[in-house]
């Protein structure tokens, strides 16, 4: 039976899902660039590149990253992919390695904290975990991701 993320990542006919990326896809790390954050003091929307993004009171808002865009992270997100450094500025987590593919089909992953259009060629869709999935910029995921 699939779980309600795994029906709303069905977009054109094609399923974005952990036997998607059995084909193309390749084994990927993010760098361990710091990133900026600042943690959320009451509700409200962030302007991430796919659209506004509805954050909650205590959310890590994260960015500027490499085009200067800002994106939300509940707090356990945060602690599963991010160190603190203590200073205001998380570095992804080392080691952790994860699956990529360019996407091959315009489609919307829904998050946890909102839906992530993504488009054929342009975008790369990160597979965090099981039915966790991210997406990213081509030209973003060249400057902070890298191959294994």
């Amino acid at each position: 039976m699939k779980t309600l993320r795994e029906y709303i990542n069905i977009v054109e006919g094609k399923e974005i899902s952990d036997d998607w990326f059995r084909d193309g896809s390749f084994k990927t790390f993010k760098k361990p660039i710091p990133v900026p954050y600042k943690i959320a003091d009451s509700d409200g929307v962030t302007d991430t590149l796919e659209g506004p993004v509805e954050h909650r009171k205590g959310h890590y808002i994260m960015g500027p990253g490499p085009k200067g865009e800002f994106w939300p992270l509940e707090p356990d997100n945060f602690h599963d992919k991010y160190d603190d450094n203590g200073d205001g500025t998380g570095t992804p987590k080392g080691g952790v390695i994860k699956l990529a593919k360019l996407a091959d089909h315009d489609g919307v992953v829904k998050a946890s904290w909102g839906d992530l259009e993504y488009t054929k060629g342009n975008d790369y869709i990160v597979r965090h975990g099981e039915n966790d999935y991210g997406v990213v910029k081509k030209d973003i995921f060249a400057q902070t991701y890298e191959k294994v």
